[in-house]
């Protein structure tokens, strides 16, 4: 909207009204001539009003862009942490996953060394059977433990 031919129009209408003033030399007289520009008054408020209404709404406008525009950043924001929490959770279970191989790659080390201590010292593999079930059990349970991760949903 262009203000600028109400704003020259308002500085006419208020120098008319200066100058009526010093040409009538009298107050009282100036009076009777500013009287008689009551409708100017009634329009000076008409349009003060009438862009006070207009100014609320664009700003009415305005908030309900910022509005729109904050709620897709936040949407946009959950999609992201979801997103994060997802990523977060696959790496959690490949971490898990890693340690259960190495675990049981250590008990399979064990399993060998028990055997191995068996036939040096007591010329019988299965002399340490015990830990040798025990090191199985352990990589049994590994192994279920692998399984529950990949068929654990994120």
């Amino acid at each position: 909207m262009r203000l600028r031919p109400f704003v020259i129009t308002f500085i006419l209408l208020w120098a008319l009204s200066a100058g009526l003033t010093l040409w009538y030399g009298d107050i009282a007289k100036a009076a009777n001539s500013g009287d008689s520009f009551g409708a100017v008054n009634a329009l000076f408020s008409g349009v003060a009003l009438a862009l006070a209404v207009y100014s609320m709404i664009l700003q009415q406008r305005q908030n309900a862009e910022f509005e729109q525009k904050t709620l897709a950043a936040m949407t946009q924001q959950a999609e992201t942490i979801q997103l994060i929490k997802t990523s977060l959770v696959q790496q959690a279970n490949v971490a898990r996953v890693t340690a259960l191989t190495y675990l049981i790659e250590r008990e399979e080390q064990r399993i060998e060394t028990l055997k191995e201590w068996g036939m040096q010292s007591h010329k019988d593999e299965n002399y340490y059977s015990k830990g040798i079930k025990a090191a199985k059990t352990r990589i049994d349970d590994y192994q279920a433990q692998i399984k529950e991760v990949g068929t654990a949903t994120c």
